[in-house]
C-alpha cells in the first residue's frame, strides 16, 4: 500500500458533521486531475457510519441521496453524477476471496476516470490500487463518551488536503 503517512483525524460528534467531512472530501476528489480514477477505502465496523457518509458523499456530487443505497447485497452500485465521472460504489463484506472482488471487474475501473468507494475495503487490500484515500472509521472515548471519528490517511501522489478548512467546515456542521 502507498499510503503515506499523511494521516488526519476529523471528530464526527454528529451527522452533521458526517456530512460536512463527506462535502469536503467531495470537493477534494473532483479537484484531482479528471483523467485519473480516484478510489476511496472506507473502513470500520459495522455501524460506525460508512455508508451514511457514502450518501453524504455521492449527494454532494448531485446523486439523489434516496438513490444511494447500501450495496451490501447487490455488491456494486453504479451512480452518474454533476462532474461527468461514475461513482462506483462496492461492498467487500460479503464477498469470501479476492477473486470475487476481481470477478466484479474493479481492476478495469482503476484505469478509468472514475471514482471507487469501497466499503470493507480493508479486508481484500490486495484488490485495491497503488494509491488510494483510506478512511476509518471508528470511535474514541473523549470524557467517558463514545465519539465516532475518522482516520484520514492520503496518498503519497495526491495533493494536500487543507485540514484547516475541513476542520473549519466540520466544526460549524458539529453543532447542530
Amino acid at each position: 500500500m502507498s499510503v503515506s503517512d499523511r494521516e488526519i483525524m476529523v471528530e464526527l460528534p454528529t451527522l452533521d458533521a458526517t456530512c460536512a467531512l463527506a462535502v469536503g472530501i467531495a470537493q477534494y476528489v473532483t479537484s484531482l486531475p479528471s483523467q485519473i480514477s480516484a478510489t476511496l477505502a472506507l473502513q470500520g465496523t459495522l455501524g460506525m457510519g460508512k455508508t451514511q457518509w457514502a450518501r453524504y458523499f455521492c449527494q454532494a456530487l448531485g446523486v439523489p441521496a434516496e438513490v444511494v443505497t447500501s450495496p451490501t447485497y447487490v455488491l456494486l452500485q453504479r451512480y452518474g453524477t454533476a462532474i461527468g465521472k461514475r461513482i462506483y460504489h462496492f461492498d467487500f463484506y460479503r464477498l469470501e476471496s479476492a477473486a470475487h472482488v476481481w470477478d466484479l471487474g474493479i481492476d478495469e475501473l482503476f484505469e478509468q476516470p472514475s471514482i471507487i468507494l469501497i466499503e470493507w475495503a480493508d479486508k481484500f487490500p490486495e484488490c485495491l490500487p497503488m494509491e488510494y484515500l483510506r478512511i476509518e472509521f471508528g470511535q474514541s472515548a473523549v470524557n467517558d463518551t463514545q465519539r465516532r471519528r475518522a482516520q484520514i490517511a492520503l496518498p503519497a501522489s495526491w495533493p494536500e488536503l487543507d485540514v484547516r478548512a475541513l476542520a473549519q467546515h466540520n466544526a460549524s456542521h458539529s453543532s447542530s
